[in-house]
């Protein structure tokens, strides 16, 4: 599964909720994060990729949510890593440097950094478990022209692995599913994921995705209807 949590602030993409409750930037609400534990119980994935974690700033009271989802979850494994590089200017910025994407996992697994040149974020995580690689992207919000540039980056970083893999991830392409056709022509993977997953009170644009090495065995995919984020969670079932 892949889900976009928000920092579990509980926002469900309407702007009458960005701007009326904006305090929830800045103090995350337990609840929220109560409600994205009960959907990931119900859901049973034995991997969870997540983007937006904050991994222990003020406004989660110093808590790693990645390690507080591990916890009521009974994941035996969980690991964080920050989006931006551990020597840029943001992190020296207290709230900044604690955003990070995690990885849950009921077994244990061997963790791959990567990272973009172009755009704000740089992290490309590599989870390899059972002889296949999970990578998941949170690629440039505001930007197309570097949201093309992340993506060819992207295109090389997979020609490099040497095993089936999928590929998961917040791809933020508000300019609809065209921006993907290069990369797709570029890589040969299988978009599996149909459904549009943002905001989540109103689905219309397909920003959350899985795609697919020519090797993997689907079985099934999907999106979960809920509005505990702004973004709809993905899922995927493969064959072992």
């Amino acid at each position: 599964m892949f889900y976009n949590i928000a920092y579990c602030s509980g926002l469900n993409g309407s702007w009458k909720q960005y701007l009326s409750q904006t305090w929830r930037f800045f103090w995350l609400p337990n609840k929220a994060r109560g409600k994205i534990i009960d959907i990931l119980e119900k859901e049973g994935p034995d991997v969870i990729c997540l983007a937006e974690v904050d991994s222990g700033s003020f406004r989660n009271r110093f808590h790693s949510q990645a390690k507080q989802l591990a916890k009521k979850l009974l994941f035996p494994f969980f690991y964080t890593q920050t989006k931006y590089r551990h020597w840029s200017v943001w992190q020296c910025m207290s709230l900044i440097r604690k955003q990070c994407d995690a990885i849950l996992s009921k077994r244990e697994g061997e963790l791959v950094r990567h990272e973009l040149h172009s755009g704000m974020k740089k992290l490309v995580q590599e989870y390899i478990v059972d002889d296949i690689s999970i990578f998941t992207v949170h690629l440039a919000v505001l930007s197309k022209r570097v949201r093309k540039k992340q993506l060819r980056e992207l295109a090389l970083i997979l020609a490099d692995c040497p095993r089936p893999y999928v590929l998961c991830g917040d791809f933020n392409i508000h300019k609809g599913l065209k921006e993907l056709e290069e990369f797709i022509h570029l890589t040969g993977l299988r978009r599996l994921i149909k459904e549009p997953t943002f905001p989540s009170i109103s689905p219309k644009r397909y920003l959350d995705l899985f795609l697919a090495s020519p090797t993997i065995k689907v079985i099934q995919s999907g999106v979960v209807d809920v509005d505990y984020s702004d973004h709809l969670p993905v899922w995927v079932e493969i064959a072992s």
